[in-house]
């Protein structure tokens, strides 16, 4: 089941992910967060299991035009894939990694990378790229209503 993440946490999360590629633990630490707020390595592990499984849809063709059947379909194929289930098994790692650190921003940096590979597995971007999509999936959070 995929984590609600609000707009102010997509940001922050992809604010984190371009500081991660840019190798800035500074800006990792002034995104740590405040009272209230998720910690940053529990939210890039949120935001990586969102992203990743976003991408096995796309991945796998899944999309709202869909029937009820053809989407099921999809979706076994999905859960039978070995690539997929890693995904799986990945998300699963960065939530426990995740979970006793914190805020600590090199905890938050080690998910961030890892969120970065995985992005990079499927998609072949390097890191420039990973900005440039980073980029797009913030303008996407900001246009929305």
């Amino acid at each position: 089941m995929d984590i609600e993440l609000t707009d102010d946490e997509h940001l922050r999360a992809l604010a984190a992910l371009e500081a991660v590629v840019g190798n800035d633990t500074d800006a990792l630490t002034i995104l740590a967060g405040g009272v209230g707020e998720r910690p940053l390595p529990a939210l890039l592990a949120a935001y990586g299991q969102h992203t990743l499984h976003r991408i096995l849809i796309a991945a796998f063709g899944i999309d709202a035009t869909m029937d009820y059947d053809e989407t099921g379909r999809l979706v076994a194929e999905i859960n039978s894939d070995p690539m997929a289930r890693m995904v799986f098994v990945l998300t699963d790692a960065l939530h426990n990694q995740a979970a006793p650190a914190g805020n600590d921003p090199m905890t938050a940096k080690l998910v961030g990378r890892s969120i970065l590979m995985a992005i990079h597995a499927f998609t072949d971007a390097d890191d420039q790229d990973a900005l440039t999509v980073l980029r797009a999936l913030r303008n996407q959070v900001l246009r929305r209503d």
